[in-house]
């Protein structure tokens, strides 16, 4: 027995020799309304009420249905068994949602005490980011705007199997492709845009990419096979400064995104059966990733947003295949087109920007380190230098200008034409 339930009965104990309150508690240390309450108890319902009484109120207003409570519990189960789905209160809830079962879904507050109280919580594990708030870049939020591409480079499977992964996304639809690759090839590349990407995400107006993909000098080969066929679609290439993180912020954090769920999580023995999950991790990062504001998109979902846009967006064109623009030998026969490629430059030393191994000058009224905007136009052959959306150096570029027109149009102006200064 302990000391609270020895207190009472000594209490009731006194009572029945006579004692008044005010007296048993000055006995027992107690006030005389603790006196009271508990020799009212007494006298009410008799020993059973000396036992100490759970505080919680008699009924709980907003305590969940069990209906709702065993949805909340069944939907984490199902997200905990999928190989690439979070189960945070955010994706428990869309998933609840898509499901369709309950009238109405839970308040992430109240998921979050569910999985608490059944002791499902896992400690949270904060995601890398980078630092890209400074950078200025615009804010996209519909499909076939931008999209950016990124290699992830040397990774190794068990047996020392090398691999390189390319990962593409629609920065608007949040969209995404992925594919590994033996080599890192740019024909590789131009297949999985032209043949897995864009057949499901759309052509977009512009593409940021690293300088891996531009990879020659003008002098001997003005344009990769990349290149060419952005511009062969009406994409306008933008090419970010040599080793700067963030430009490609977008398909940086679908890198991430990717090895955590795949490389990083489970172990391979083959190329193979790292392809196979990455063709789930797509699936659920496309199809079921609860990524979109409904409020603001009409939808949860990537790929449904997109299905919302499809008239809208650009398309190749039925049956296109890159390896009908390739020679023997993998060398390209895709025909140079109108349209643009931008490059984003820091000014150097001497008052310069380099493109293509080769440096153009710009206004010394400029600052050393300051980011412009370098657009070659290739119809006509030349190099608009901009800072701040102010054109500040115009340059013959040595390429013979384009006469063909690209399978879509091309847009009215550069996408970064008016970016804000960087250092």
């Amino acid at each position: 027995m302990d000391d609270n339930m020895r207190l009472r009965r000594r209490a009731v104990e006194l009572a029945g020799q006579g004692w008044r309150p005010a007296a048993i508690g000055r006995e027992l240390g107690r006030s005389r309304e603790w006196v009271r309450v508990w020799l009212g108890r007494y006298e009410a319902e008799g020993e059973a009420a000396l036992v100490d009484r759970s505080r919680r109120p008699h009924s709980s207003p907003t305590r969940l249905p069990e209906s709702v409570i065993n949805e909340i519990v069944t939907v984490r189960g199902l997200l905990e068994g999928d190989r690439f789905a979070n189960s945070g209160p955010a994706a428990i809830a869309a998933e609840i949602e898509r499901r369709g079962l309950l009238g109405t879904v839970p308040s992430l507050s109240s998921i979050k005490r569910v999985v608490a109280q059944a002791g499902l919580s896992r400690p949270y594990r904060k995601r890398r980011r980078s630092n890209t708030s400074f950078l200025g870049l615009p804010n996209v939020t519909e499909p076939g705007v931008w999209q950016q591409s990124d290699w992830v480079q040397d990774r190794h499977l068990a047996g020392g199997i090398r691999f390189q992964s390319l990962q593409i996304t629609d920065v608007g639809s949040h969209m995404m492709s992925a594919a590994q690759h033996p080599r890192r090839t740019l024909n590789a590349a131009v297949r999985q845009l032209t043949e897995r990407a864009w057949p499901h995400m759309s052509i977009p107006l512009a593409m940021g990419t690293d300088n891996a993909f531009v990879g020659t000098s003008h002098r001997n080969n003005p344009w990769t096979i990349w290149i060419r066929v952005l511009l062969m679609f009406g994409v306008e290439a933008i090419i970010a400064p040599p080793n700067s993180l963030g430009f490609t912020n977008h398909v940086e954090a679908v890198n991430w995104l990717w090895q955590d769920r795949t490389i990083n999580r489970y172990h391979y023995d083959s190329l193979e059966a790292l392809r196979v999950d990455t063709v789930g991790f797509l699936d659920w990062a496309n199809t079921r990733r609860a990524i979109l504001n409904p409020e603001e998109y009409g939808t949860r979902y990537p790929v449904e947003y997109v299905a919302a846009h499809t008239d809208q967006l650009r398309w190749p064109p039925p049956g296109f295949r890159i390896d009908d623009y390739l020679q023997p030998g993998n060398t390209n026969r895709i025909p140079l087109t109108r349209g643009r490629v931008t490059f984003l430059r820091h000014i150097d030393t001497g008052h310069t920007i380099t493109i293509a191994n080769t440096t153009w000058p710009v206004p010394k009224s400029l600052p050393l380190g300051v980011l412009v905007v370098a657009a070659i136009n290739t119809a006509t052959g030349r190099l608009k230098i901009r800072h701040r959306g102010d054109l500040v150096a115009t340059h013959n570029y040595p390429m013979e200008p384009a006469g063909i027109d690209p399978y879509h149009p091309i847009a009215d102006q550069g996408l970064l034409d008016h970016l804000p200064t960087m250092s």
